[in-house]
């Protein structure tokens, strides 16, 4: 379900329809016990992943309401003209959706729109967000050009570039950019640029799984092998606005041939997951939506770091690991925190403070209990992941031994982070029997054993921001 309209028509002038997140289930009894102790073994069934797709749409229309409050009861808090395109793009976006709903829904998941809703419900009344009120034109015209609808629409280009959330980036070199959909063609012009700007400028074709396009200054979204993940290397918002992970590393542009390199991993990561761990394989490919590219550091320190932003579930951002096995380990860590945010929206797990209190064996810094919980799960998952490999016939006798190898670490470093979720009086009811079933988990996998030394202390993966 996302932005469904009334039985009666809305009138030009009306305020925009408020979203209908009334009969979305957010019950905490929507999550059963059986379904509860599964996602504690990191280990969900396509039930589960319907249900926190289901937990993260609903999440989403929350926040998008919640900026709609925003603009209503604050009638001064940007210009009346940018109030206006506003209302003009939550038309178009109520259009997609009575056209085909599951267009909309795709959109508003995609892991960029968490990031500029949160950037966008945070700016200050006034210029900041009237500029970020602006990309919703953006979002609002990608719903409706997956839904197939015809609309013509002028939508802002910050710096001259148009992003349309899941599809691609158009360098236009102006501020606005005029898109004319028909019913299996879109064509992108400037405004007022020549005497017929209806013959110039990309054209996208408007496919029934997706949309794609060509022509000067269009760069699409380059899809992952295998997947219907993306490799987003363009959105201005695929990462957070702070930077990634400890260091605040940025989003990688796109440079050519950049590209490649991160297709080979992945298809060797998917491959190695899929031979040693079908589900786990799955599981990363329900959940994923895009794959975004890190910079490394100038100064060539911590070359490798990944992280998964809470805004933004779906999306891992990570600089290109050395192997196949460090993308596939990548993979299943970020995939664990992606389910574990969304899982704590819809069932509180902790109520826990901010105080960075608890030290923990892959990190080097003291970390909050909801650190610590992330942490725990997402190493767990790992030590389960290689204790699978390592016992399976799927991989030579050196990758099963070095799977074992990360096991035992894995394993062990879950074993000194477990009592500290148990012995916590911050965690709630759920995250207590969650936490009580990370720990049956681990006491499946054996007795710790040795830890790796590059994979002992400070991991890459980070917590989500």
């Amino acid at each position: 379900m996302s932005v469904r309209p009334r039985p009666t028509a809305r009138r030009a002038g009306d305020p925009p329809r408020p979203l209908a997140t009334a009969s979305l289930p957010l019950a905490v009894s929507l999550v059963a016990p059986d379904a509860l102790e599964r996602l504690a073994r990191t280990r969900a069934t396509a039930d589960d992943l319907a249900l926190l797709l289901h937990a993260l749409h609903s999440r989403r229309l929350v926040l998008l309401k919640s900026l709609l409050t925003r603009l209503e009861r604050d009638p001064r808090a940007v210009p009346a003209s940018t109030r206006e395109r506003f209302e003009a793009h939550w038309s178009l976006m109520e259009r997609a959706e009575a056209r085909h709903a599951p267009a909309v829904r795709d959109t508003l998941d995609y892991p960029s729109v968490g990031n500029w809703l949160a950037r966008a419900l945070a700016a200050p009344q006034g210029a900041p967000l009237a500029a970020e009120l602006e990309h919703f034109g953006s979002v609002a015209a990608a719903a409706a050009l997956r839904s197939g609808a015809a609309f013509t629409a002028e939508l802002a280009a910050p710096a001259g570039t148009l992003a349309l959330p899941g599809i691609g980036l158009l360098e236009a070199g102006a501020p606005v950019v005029r898109l004319t959909a028909r019913a299996r063609t879109a064509r992108l012009t400037v405004p007022g640029a020549g005497r017929h700007p209806a013959h110039h400028g990309p054209v996208l074709l408007r496919g029934a799984r997706r949309v794609t396009g060509a022509g000067t200054g269009w760069h699409g979204l380059r899809r992952l092998p295998g997947a219907a993940a993306v490799l987003d290397d363009l959105d201005p918002y695929r990462a957070p606005a702070t930077g990634v992970g400890r260091t605040a590393l940025p989003p990688s542009g796109r440079t050519a041939g950049a590209g490649r390199p991160w297709t080979r991993r992945w298809r060797a990561a998917l491959g190695l997951l899929r031979a040693t761990d079908p589900r786990r394989a799955a599981e990363t490919t329900a959940l994923l939506r895009c794959l975004v590219p890190v910079a490394g550091p100038a100064d060539g320190g911590e070359t490798e770091v990944s992280a998964t932003a809470r805004a933004a579930p779906g999306a891992i951002l990570a600089t290109l690991p050395r192997t196949a096995a460090d993308l596939a380990e990548v993979l299943v860590h970020e995939t664990q925190h992606t389910k574990l945010a969304v899982l704590h929206d819809l069932v509180p797990l902790h109520d826990a403070g901010p105080a960075a209190v608890h030290r923990v064996a892959w990190r080097p810094d003291p970390r909050p209990l909801a650190g610590v919980f992330q942490g725990t799960y997402a190493h767990l998952a790992l030590a389960e992941f290689w204790d699978r490999a390592g016992r399976g016939t799927a991989l030579p006798d050196a990758m099963r031994e070095e799977a074992r190898t990360r096991c035992d670490s894995y394993r062990r470093q879950v074993a000194e982070a477990v009592p500290i979720l148990l012995e916590s009086s911050e965690l709630t009811p759920a995250g207590r029997e969650f936490a009580t079933g990370m720990e049956r988990l681990l006491l499946s996998l054996g007795r710790t054993g040795r830890m790796a030394p590059g994979i002992a202390g400070a991991s890459s993966c980070d917590d989500v921001q």
